[in-house]
């Protein structure tokens, strides 16, 4: 298959009305990107990523070490060219929450991304949520979902090998206010990410 174009943003019917789902930061060279679910109309509407105000995403990416100032949702696209920090969805499609999107939809995501990742090789993609990967692993890898339910947070044993190098797989706690009690865990996640890919870069040099 081939993969969708980064930064096109088709438009789908919602309960809210027609939303236009939120572009896809992607190229080349990037050193993360974060993976949602799918956009929250909220987000959609905004037309930025994690916009909600109660989402811990852009407070917690301020305080790990990973982007050198305070970021907030306006910065998502510009976070491409400061700090090599790409992001994008499993599915595009908007929706109240993740439990609307439909098997197929989670599917067709979940193979879409994996050409998008091998196409754009960044060195760390990173799966906000353990039931993102395990949608993910089961449909490119065949790994039951009871078994990915076990692992720990943290790299993975999994990888993607495109034609411009290697992306290492990372699960970390959701940043959504549904997840708050793991939202502790989840910034000392985003700092051993920090670190790891610190000592990646430091490898290739």
């Amino acid at each position: 298959m081939s993969c969708e174009i980064a930064g096109s943003r088709p438009i789908f019917e919602t309960p809210e009305g027609p939303v236009p789902t939120l572009p896809h930061y992607l190229r080349p060279g990037l050193r993360l990107v974060f993976i949602g679910y799918n956009p929250a109309i909220y987000s959609a509407r905004a037309g930025h990523y994690y916009a909600r105000p109660g989402n811990v995403f852009w407070r917690q990416l301020s305080e790990s070490g990973l982007v050198p100032r305070p970021v907030g949702p306006e910065d998502d696209a510009r976070l491409m060219d400061e700090a090599g920090i790409g992001f994008v969805d499993l599915c595009p499609r908007p929706t109240v929450r993740a439990e609307h999107l439909t098997p197929e939809e989670i599917a067709a995501g979940a193979r879409r991304l994996r050409c998008q990742l091998l196409e754009y090789a960044p060195s760390v993609a990173v799966f906000s949520g353990k039931g993102i990967y395990a949608h993910f692993a089961r449909v490119n890898f065949g790994i039951p979902a009871a078994q990915l339910a076990r692992r720990p947070y943290g790299e993975q044993p999994e990888r993607l090998e495109g034609t411009r190098g290697v992306t290492r797989l990372w699960v970390i706690p959701s940043s959504s206010g549904l997840a708050s009690r793991w939202h502790r865990e989840r910034l000392l996640w985003l700092r051993r990410l920090r670190d790891a890919l610190n000592q990646l870069e430091g490898e290739t040099r």
